[in-house]
């Protein structure tokens, strides 16, 4: 895994978190709305920043990535589903991945049960950072990423 797709899959867990926050602010919105007998109409904000950006990073980059798959004559549901980390080309680059993966795996045992212990604390946080949830699941993708980069990272110097 290089640099550049690391720092690609961390932008775009980052903008999706963003997304979801901005949901999760406007499904606040609207419940306040059928919540208040006294209110008058239907109203509710979305920011759609965080959606604009996040399709602007997404989109190009899901078309370079397919098309580079194309072009190496692999089929349209492998080159939207796979995973470019399990594209090995030898017996070298099957053994990092594998050895990255089972780092991987391993590391989620130790961290979802810190994320269920932080999830703990979301009553006396959600006054403050009402979107505390969704960082603790989107804490669990870039910890599993992080993972995989540093121990192919490792494994090569």
């Amino acid at each position: 895994m290089k640099f550049r797709s690391y720092l690609l899959s961390l932008t775009v867990l980052a903008l999706f978190g963003w997304v979801m926050i901005a949901y999760y602010d406007s499904a606040l919105d609207i419940k306040s709305t059928f919540d208040d007998p006294n209110s008058n109409g239907f109203g509710f904000t979305l920011n759609v920043l965080p959606i604009i950006l996040f399709l602007i990073v997404t989109l190009p980059a899901a078309v370079m990535f397919t098309r580079r798959q194309r072009k190496e004559k692999k089929g349209w549901k492998e080159a939207l589903l796979f995973p470019p980390e399990f594209r090995e080309r030898d017996e070298r680059e099957k053994a990092l991945t594998s050895k990255a993966s089972r780092n991987s795996y391993i590391s989620m045992m130790i961290v979802l049960p810190f994320l269920a212990v932080c999830m703990l604390f979301q009553p006396f946080v959600s006054d403050y950072f009402a979107a505390y949830p969704i960082v603790i699941l989107m804490l669990f993708p870039v910890i599993q990423i992080t993972v995989f980069y540093l121990s192919i990272k490792k494994r090569l110097q």
